[in-house]
């Protein structure tokens, strides 16, 4: 029996990092392969600029970790890192029919916080829920169209095809989402490719979303939550009482849940994706470390 390939991108850290995933007969998803290859200088993941100063290396690095990989598959899901574009929570009164009408609508809403005038402005966006008062809580993704497009037409000249594009943040969320219980209220804390990021969700939605480039300094990311979360427990009562979940990529990790202890005054659970369990054989992971492909095995699920 053919099984198609599922496959994931995750651009963090300098790195490309990739997967292929496949259906079971149990409908469970197994990882068949996976690699990453470091990209040179000539990438730099900024909002406002294109992101590709070397188009051809970073075709010829695309090609030399997916193609290996891909077994004919062109469709692949991209994650991008958080830093070239903005994630939103906004509310609004009422729901067009058309969706196209209601990203109008969004953009002349957060026009205050657009990065760029609203046309040059690709914008998504995800109902949470209708609130007591009516109104429609949105998750809004945005990014630069030319910042989109130059991923969309290197890939292409690679040969692959992005059908889905998503933030590093949200496909690690994605990834533990569907195997651990998180809870109703809680923290996941992200401290991997020189990035951190916050998310705070209450009732499982999320209120709260940050992200800033870190140094491999415990006493920067205290100091950094402090500052985030000064307000939140006046706001959501549930914040004080929320368990806290962290993802790193850090080997050594004694130092940075001393701070995030320190900084939300309760414990703090380690996660550990165990990516190396759903792996079809050892070598499927490529040498990588499975606790770096979380991302991209988040981005890949949103496929099957």
């Amino acid at each position: 029996m053919i099984r198609r390939n599922f496959l994931g991108l995750d651009l963090s850290g300098g790195c490309l990092r990739g997967v292929v995933l496949r259906r079971q007969r149990n409908q469970a998803a197994m990882l068949c392969g996976a690699g990453s290859v470091s990209l040179a200088a000539g990438w730099s993941p900024t909002l406002r600029t294109e992101n590709i100063l070397d188009r051809a290396g970073f075709i010829a690095a695309v090609k030399e970790l997916l193609d290996p990989l891909a077994g004919g598959e062109d469709r692949l899901a991209l994650s991008l890192p958080d830093s070239i574009g903005r994630f939103v929570l906004t509310e609004v009164d009422t729901l067009l029919k058309s969706r196209e009408e209601e990203i109008e609508v969004i953009k002349w809403q957060l026009k205050k916080a657009l990065p760029a005038e609203a046309k040059d402005v690709q914008l998504d966006f995800q109902v949470l829920e209708k609130s007591e008062s009516g109104r429609y809580r949105l998750a809004v993704s945005l990014l630069l169209r030319p910042v989109l497009r130059q991923y969309e037409e290197v890939l292409a000249e690679a040969g692959y095809h992005a059908v889905i594009v998503d933030f590093h943040a949200l496909n690690l969320y994605n990834f533990y989402r569907s195997r651990l219980d998180l809870g109703e209220d809680f923290v996941l804390v992200g401290v991997d490719g020189g990035l951190l990021g916050l998310q705070f969700f209450q009732n499982r939605i999320p209120c709260f979303h940050r992200h800033k480039r870190i140094s491999h300094d415990p006493q920067e990311i205290f100091d950094e939550i402090n500052l985030s979360f000064a307000t939140l427990g006046a706001r959501y009562p549930g914040y004080n009482r929320a368990a806290v979940f962290l993802h790193t990529d850090w080997t050594e990790v004694a130092g940075l849940l001393e701070a995030l202890r320190a900084a939300f005054e309760r414990e703090v659970l380690v996660l550990d994706g165990k990516v190396d369990r759903f792996a079809l054989k050892p070598e499927a992971l490529g040498g990588v470390n499975g606790q770096s492909l979380v991302a991209a095995v988040g981005a890949a699920e949103r496929l099957m």
